[in-house]
């Protein structure tokens, strides 16, 4: 055999940043193969001493470490130049990448959590800790290859055990690029033991964590809660809160099942939105009105040291398993709406008037992230923000994409673009309403542009003018296509599916609830069967919600006092005293009474107008702030059949219900049975309508989109009521079902349009 003969291999995937270049060099080792492994700008390149890779990659594809995901090997002949002896890591190649993921930041891995507690380590009580399995990634990358040099940490010089151990094929930290200690690593500007006891002492903390500052505080604190809210300006959204474990919040504070226990604990530690335990001893200013709680678990070793240290320094390790009721509030370091901060100096400016003390460390933090948000609905896990943890998500597909970019929506904004065989999407970037939202939207853009060289063929984006997106696609001088918003949430869950590999049929029916949608003429949409048709790659609204008049644009939402009257007036139902009691009801009587107002047919505003019908409430302070509180007062969802119909032209008959609603909440005082009565007919009325029409139109395939999904009871009960059906739901897996999967569902369909 030519001895100068070999295998060159090009593995695509999550093979960068994750150990991946370590476990194969002690694989190559073990096999006895001599050659070298590197990063590329085209993804991991391995050069193997065998002309037959096949027991390699076998071997390799059952050695991978926790984090690393293969999604392609590309195999060729190599001729070597000289003979080698032996097997390298060797320096990385920088270049444009093509289909290497970037990976995602890392909870602390078991390793790494004794050795931070073990008082023999190095690493004992070092809030930067992290190894090849775990630390962070996507926030501290400036460019790839996934090399030291081109993240946050170049600038820290290893010392010398930490450059022994990153020399060291026998130790998890070989060539681990965020390897570090006390002695050459980043560090913060006030010992954390410190900073716990001011928390303890009530005092409001803003640390800067992996992903951006956050406000920390002690949520048993009724006091300093308010204090919070009042600096913060969020008056009753629900605040964060962070436990030690899980035991710990099932003992203290919250229903945790199974399912929810396993999100609390996967990987990203994401926000989990859970039931509060009927005597919760947490203050109602956490949560005001409502009977949930979102609770994530320590994920960052300084979290586990605020624990440690407000724990009383517990020894040994089994206090980490044990539960306890320490409790600590962590949210966003900004004002309400604004974007999360980084800047050490933009959070001395920015912060002052809200933290007691602004704890900063000294590595740059490259991109924000926030805390990703999901919940269960029965078996289903629902999404409700995508980001720390999961960022960047990445789809991939089975033929070449063109490059496309989707801008995305206003609310709850990500952008997503395509590139190979992958779209890519974004963290969540926030409501694009502030000038900060819209720079953090920007630079999120730039930095993908850079270590993608995104190039996009095509823009697409909402019809809505006065989007950003709209105008930041218009003013790009690149091609755009429109795409309604509607469409866009369902081309979404059809581009995820077609991802999996599923097979989608021709035609497809979409059920679209969500809040609001500029239409094809600018009317106010929001609950549409649109139908989807791949051959022709067209949409077809079937069937919609009946409208309901709908006066003040947003301001509808934000005063849902006003469709409430609407409703009255609409469905001729006596008027509520307390809702003749709102600033200019009267004036906004006359205007509905004359008949021509604006209308809707956004299934949002239903839940608004009912909640405000009911006198749950009249003012939202929070986007969809009436529904929550709606639905945090359901007790046993019930169905009145006598009322669930479609009209003659097979619209669900919401007058019906709505007048049923208000006859035994409002008439009959009984508002606990009217609410129960709502959530169970509307969910057996949708069932119906959507039935009807997929029975009509011979569609075996129903999409589910937008924000009303995120209900736990519509979602978990329709796809209760679909289980034994010969018609198929297609729910997001990952997608959140909000605006954030507007951007995908944009890129995807543009992708189809050029394809």
């Amino acid at each position: 055999m030519n001895q100068n003969l070999a295998t060159r291999l090009i593995i695509n995937g999550l093979v960068q940043g994750v150990g991946f270049r370590p476990s194969v060099y002690r694989l190559a080792n073990r096999l006895g193969l001599k050659g070298w492994i590197k990063n590329t700008g085209n993804g991991v390149e391995i050069v193997i001493s065998s002309l037959d890779a096949s027991s390699f990659i076998r071997e390799l594809s059952n050695s991978l470490p926790p984090l690393a995901i293969i999604d392609s090997i590309s195999c060729e002949e190599y001729h070597l130049s000289t003979a080698i002896t032996d097997f390298h890591i060797l320096d990385s190649i920088a270049g444009n990448i093509s289909q290497t993921r970037i990976a995602p930041d890392c909870k602390i891995c078991s390793d790494c959590l004794i050795e931070l507690f073990n008082p023999e380590s190095r690493y004992y009580l070092y809030p930067f800790i992290s190894c090849t399995n775990c630390g962070p990634r996507y926030t501290i990358i400036k460019n790839l290859p996934y090399d030291r040099i081109n993240t946050s940490y170049k600038d820290f010089e290893l010392c010398r055990n930490c450059n022994d151990d990153y020399n060291n094929p026998a130790n998890r930290r070989y060539h681990a690029e965020t390897s570090c200690c006390k002695v050459c690593g980043p560090s913060y500007n006030m010992e954390l033991e410190k900073v716990a006891n001011y928390i303890q002492d009530g005092k409001i903390i803003a640390l800067k964590g992996t992903g951006g500052y956050v406000l920390i505080a002690d949520a048993k604190n009724s006091e300093v809660i308010s204090r919070l809210r009042t600096a913060k300006k969020r008056a009753k959204k629900p605040l964060a809160v962070m436990a030690l474990n899980t035991i710990s919040i099932r003992y203290n504070y919250a229903e945790v099942n199974a399912q929810e226990a396993a999100l609390l604990e996967t990987n990203p530690n994401p926000i989990v939105i859970l039931k509060q335990k009927k005597h919760s001893p947490l203050p109602a200013n956490i949560a005001p009105e409502l009977d949930t709680l979102g609770i994530m678990l320590a994920h960052s070793p300084a979290y586990y040291l605020l624990f440690y240290y407000l724990l009383g320094k517990p020894s040994g390790y089994e206090w980490l398993e044990k539960p306890n009721d320490k409790l600590l509030i962590v949210t966003s370091a900004n004002l309400s709406g604004e974007a999360i901060i980084t800047d050490d100096m933009l959070a001395q400016e920015a912060l002052s008037d809200i933290a007691d003390y602004i704890i900063s460390h000294n590595r740059e933090i490259t991109v924000p992230v926030d805390d990703s948000v999901m919940r269960m609905a029965g078996k289903h896990k629902i999404m409700l923000r995508h980001a720390r943890g999961l960022t960047p998500l990445n789809y991939s597909f089975n033929y070449e994409l063109p490059q496309v970019l989707g801008v995305g929506a206003s609310l709850k904004a990500t952008l997503s673009f395509s590139k190979n065989n992958k779209i890519h999407i974004s963290q969540y970037i926030g409501d694009l309403k502030q000038l900060p939202v819209i720079d953090y939207y920007q630079k999120i853009y730039q930095y993908y542009c850079q270590l993608y060289t995104v190039k996009p063929e095509l823009i697409v984006c909402d019809l809505h003018p006065d989007f950003y997106t709209s105008q930041f696609a218009t003013e790009s001088g690149l091609p755009v296509l429109k795409l309604q918003h509607h469409n866009a949430h369902f081309a979404a869950v059809l581009g995820e599916f077609e991802s999996y590999g599923y097979l989608l049929e021709q035609r497809i029916l979409g059920c679209i609830l969500d809040g609001y949608g500029y239409g094809n003429n600018g009317e106010a949409l929001g609950g549409e069967l649109i139908e989807f048709d791949f051959k022709t790659l067209q949409f077809k609204t079937i069937s919609q919600l009946p409208e309901l008049m709908s006066i003040g644009g947003d301001l509808a939402e934000k005063e849902p006092w006003r469709l409430a009257l609407a409703m009255c007036i609409q469905y001729d139902l006596p008027i509520p005293e307390y809702l003749l009691k709102q600033p200019n009801a009267n004036i906004i009587l006359e205007i509905l009474k004359d008949g021509n107002t604006p209308k809707t047919t956004a299934m949002g505003r239903i839940f608004s107008g009912v909640a405000a019908l009911l006198g749950v409430m009249a003012i939202n302070d929070y986007e969809a702030n009436a529904a929550m509180l709606l639905e945090s007062m359901v007790s046993m969802p019930e169905t009145d059949f006598d009322i669930v119909r479609l009209t003659a032209d097979g619209k669900p008959d919401v007058a019906t219900l709505i007048r049923r609603v208000y006859t035994i909440g409002v008439t009959e005082n009984n508002r606990q049975k009217a609410i129960n009565l709502f959530y169970g007919s509307l969910t057996t009325l949708l069932d119906k309508w959507i039935v009807y029409h997929a029975s009509l139109h011979r569609i075996n395939q129903i999409a589910l989109s937008g924000g009303c999904w995120q209900s736990p009871y519509l979602l978990s009960m329709i796809s209760d009521k679909f289980q034994h059906s010969t018609l198929e739901l297609l729910i997001p897996k990952d997608l959140p079902l909000n605006d954030e999967c507007i951007s995908f569902g944009q890129a995807w369909y543009g992708i189809k349009k050029l394809t």
